[in-house]
C-alpha cells in the first residue's frame, strides 16, 4: 500500500467517510455507527458528556450483534487466561492457536473512536 493511499485510508475514517466495497465485520460495523453517530477531528474535551453517546452506542452494537449473529453468549474460559492490560484481558481461545482480547473501551469517549483506533 503507497503512503497517499494509507493516507487517504486513514482522513477518511477520521472524517466518518463510509468506506464501500469491504464487507468484513469491523467495517461494516464501523460504517454503521458513522451512519448513525457523528465523527470528531478534535481532541475531546468533553469525555465524560460523550457516556451518553457510548451508551447509546452498547444498545445499538448489541441490537446489531444479535442480529447478525455476532454476539458470543459464553465468557473466554479462566483457565485459558493470559494477561490483563490497561483496557483489555487476553485469553487462548479453545484451540490455543489463536487469542480473543476482550476490551472495556475505558480509553475511548465512544465506540466509534474505539473502532477507528483499531
Amino acid at each position: 500500500m503507497e503512503y497517499n493511499d494509507t493516507r487517504s485510508k486513514l482522513e477518511n475514517i477520521i472524517r466518518g467517510v463510509i468506506i464501500e466495497g469491504s464487507t468484513d465485520n469491523c467495517t461494516a460495523i464501523r460504517n454503521l455507527l458513522c451512519r448513525s453517530f457523528s465523527t470528531s477531528t478534535t481532541v475531546k474535551t468533553d469525555f465524560e458528556s460523550k457516556s451518553v453517546i457510548k451508551e447509546e452506542q452498547v444498545e445499538f452494537l448489541k441490537t446489531y450483534a444479535l442480529e447478525n449473529n455476532l454476539w458470543v453468549n459464553q465468557a473466554p474460559d479462566p483457565q485459558k487466561f493470559l494477561a490483563r492490560g490497561g483496557e483489555a484481558s487476553v485469553y487462548f481461545d479453545h484451540d490455543s492457536k489463536s487469542v480473543i482480547k476482550l476490551n472495556d473501551g475505558v480509553y475511548y469517549a465512544t465506540w466509534l473512536e474505539f473502532l477507528i483506533a483499531l
